[in-house]
Protein backbone atom coordinates (compact mmCIF):
# COMPACT_ATOMS: atom_id res chain seq x y z
CA UNK A 1 0.00 0.00 0.00
CA UNK A 2 1.35 3.37 -1.02
CA UNK A 3 1.80 5.69 2.07
CA UNK A 4 0.20 9.70 1.77
CA UNK A 5 3.16 10.62 4.17
CA UNK A 6 4.89 13.65 3.05
CA UNK A 7 8.55 14.46 3.24
CA UNK A 8 10.22 17.83 2.80
CA UNK A 9 12.92 17.97 0.17
CA UNK A 10 15.04 20.99 -0.50
CA UNK A 11 16.23 21.23 -3.89
CA UNK A 12 18.43 24.05 -5.21
CA UNK A 13 17.71 25.77 -8.60
CA UNK A 14 19.46 28.66 -10.14
CA UNK A 15 17.45 32.21 -9.15
CA UNK A 16 15.18 33.06 -11.85
CA UNK A 17 14.80 29.37 -13.21
CA UNK A 18 11.42 29.41 -12.44
CA UNK A 19 8.22 31.12 -14.35
CA UNK A 20 4.61 31.21 -12.95
CA UNK A 21 2.61 31.19 -15.50
CA UNK A 22 -0.78 30.25 -13.46
CA UNK A 23 -1.79 31.66 -10.08
CA UNK A 24 -5.10 31.63 -8.29
CA UNK A 25 -6.39 32.89 -5.03
CA UNK A 26 -7.58 30.28 -2.34
CA UNK A 27 -11.22 30.54 -4.22
CA UNK A 28 -9.72 29.86 -7.56
CA UNK A 29 -9.84 33.19 -9.16
CA UNK A 30 -7.02 33.60 -11.87
CA UNK A 31 -4.09 36.12 -10.47
CA UNK A 32 -2.57 36.63 -14.17
CA UNK A 33 -3.05 39.71 -15.81
CA UNK A 34 -3.02 39.73 -19.20
CA UNK A 35 -2.65 43.33 -20.04
CA UNK A 36 0.70 44.05 -17.68
CA UNK A 37 4.13 42.70 -18.24
CA UNK A 38 6.89 42.50 -16.45
CA UNK A 39 9.84 41.41 -18.80
CA UNK A 40 7.62 39.96 -21.43
CA UNK A 41 5.69 37.95 -18.84
CA UNK A 42 2.15 38.07 -17.40
CA UNK A 43 2.18 39.59 -13.73
CA UNK A 44 0.37 38.60 -11.03
CA UNK A 45 -1.90 41.19 -9.85
CA UNK A 46 -2.64 41.10 -6.31
CA UNK A 47 -4.81 44.26 -4.79
CA UNK A 48 -2.75 46.18 -1.97
CA UNK A 49 -4.12 47.66 1.35
CA UNK A 50 -1.79 49.49 3.45
CA UNK A 51 -3.46 52.12 5.81
CA UNK A 52 -5.78 54.27 3.66
CA UNK A 53 -4.37 53.31 0.53
CA UNK A 54 -5.57 50.41 -2.19
CA UNK A 55 -4.17 49.61 -5.54
CA UNK A 56 -2.65 46.91 -7.50
CA UNK A 57 0.83 45.08 -7.12
CA UNK A 58 1.91 43.68 -10.15
CA UNK A 59 4.17 41.12 -8.88
CA UNK A 60 6.99 39.86 -11.31
CA UNK A 61 6.02 36.24 -12.10
CA UNK A 62 9.69 34.69 -12.59
CA UNK A 63 10.24 33.30 -9.08
CA UNK A 64 13.52 35.12 -7.47
CA UNK A 65 13.33 38.18 -9.01
CA UNK A 66 11.45 41.13 -7.57
CA UNK A 67 10.56 43.67 -10.32
CA UNK A 68 7.50 44.38 -8.70
CA UNK A 69 5.61 47.00 -9.69
CA UNK A 70 3.38 49.17 -7.04
CA UNK A 71 0.29 51.63 -7.41
CA UNK A 72 0.79 52.70 -4.29
CA UNK A 73 3.43 53.82 -1.86
CA UNK A 74 4.19 51.09 0.62
CA UNK A 75 7.58 52.46 3.06
CA UNK A 76 10.48 50.11 3.18
CA UNK A 77 10.12 47.99 6.38
CA UNK A 78 6.60 48.17 6.17
CA UNK A 79 3.76 45.43 6.13
CA UNK A 80 0.97 45.43 3.47
CA UNK A 81 -1.99 43.69 3.27
CA UNK A 82 -2.62 41.65 0.03
CA UNK A 83 -5.91 40.22 -1.11
CA UNK A 84 -7.73 38.69 -4.71
CA UNK A 85 -8.58 41.42 -6.34
CA UNK A 86 -11.55 39.73 -7.74
CA UNK A 87 -13.15 37.82 -4.46
CA UNK A 88 -11.44 40.45 -2.11
CA UNK A 89 -10.26 37.27 0.23
CA UNK A 90 -7.11 38.07 2.13
CA UNK A 91 -4.13 36.21 0.52
CA UNK A 92 -2.76 35.91 4.00
CA UNK A 93 -5.83 34.04 5.36
CA UNK A 94 -3.24 30.49 5.89
CA UNK A 95 -1.78 31.79 9.27
CA UNK A 96 2.07 31.49 8.14
CA UNK A 97 4.79 33.79 9.30
CA UNK A 98 8.04 34.70 7.75
CA UNK A 99 11.19 32.64 8.62
CA UNK A 100 13.24 36.13 8.33
CA UNK A 101 11.25 38.85 9.96
CA UNK A 102 8.22 36.95 11.63
CA UNK A 103 6.12 38.89 9.57
CA UNK A 104 2.82 37.37 7.66
CA UNK A 105 3.11 35.24 4.81
CA UNK A 106 0.44 36.02 1.60
CA UNK A 107 0.47 32.86 -0.53
CA UNK A 108 -0.95 31.77 -4.28
CA UNK A 109 -1.87 28.59 -5.45
CA UNK A 110 -0.72 26.92 -8.06
CA UNK A 111 -1.84 24.31 -10.57
CA UNK A 112 -1.12 20.80 -9.74
CA UNK A 113 -1.20 21.99 -6.01
CA UNK A 114 1.72 23.63 -4.78
CA UNK A 115 2.12 27.01 -3.57
CA UNK A 116 4.22 30.19 -3.24
CA UNK A 117 4.34 31.85 0.07
CA UNK A 118 6.11 35.41 0.44
CA UNK A 119 6.63 37.83 3.12
CA UNK A 120 4.15 40.65 3.12
CA UNK A 121 6.97 43.13 4.67
CA UNK A 122 8.13 45.56 1.94
CA UNK A 123 11.81 45.02 1.24
CA UNK A 124 12.12 41.46 2.63
CA UNK A 125 12.84 38.75 0.07
CA UNK A 126 12.07 35.50 1.85
CA UNK A 127 9.71 33.16 0.17
CA UNK A 128 9.16 29.69 -0.57
CA UNK A 129 8.06 27.20 -3.11
CA UNK A 130 5.75 24.33 -2.70
CA UNK A 131 4.85 21.59 -4.43
CA UNK A 132 1.87 18.48 -3.84
CA UNK A 133 2.53 16.64 -6.56
CA UNK A 134 6.01 15.49 -6.70
CA UNK A 135 5.61 12.69 -8.98
CA UNK A 136 4.50 14.93 -11.55
CA UNK A 137 7.37 17.60 -10.71
CA UNK A 138 9.70 15.16 -10.46
CA UNK A 139 8.82 13.33 -13.99
CA UNK A 140 9.13 16.69 -15.48
CA UNK A 141 12.29 17.47 -14.15
CA UNK A 142 14.03 14.85 -15.45
CA UNK A 143 11.94 14.78 -19.10
CA UNK A 144 12.53 18.68 -19.45
CA UNK A 145 15.14 19.74 -16.84
CA UNK A 146 13.11 22.84 -16.04
CA UNK A 147 9.77 23.64 -14.40
CA UNK A 148 8.48 26.54 -16.52
CA UNK A 149 4.95 24.79 -18.10
CA UNK A 150 4.27 23.41 -14.55
CA UNK A 151 3.30 27.45 -13.24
Amino acid sequence: MHSKKKEIVEITVPTKAIRIKNATCVNGHSLMDKKVLINGNQAIAVLAKYGDEEGLIYLDPVYGSFENMWEITVPKGECVELFCPTCRVPLSEHGQLCDDCLAPLFAIYLPHGGMVEACLRNGCHFHKLQFTDSEEIGQKLLEEHYFDDMF
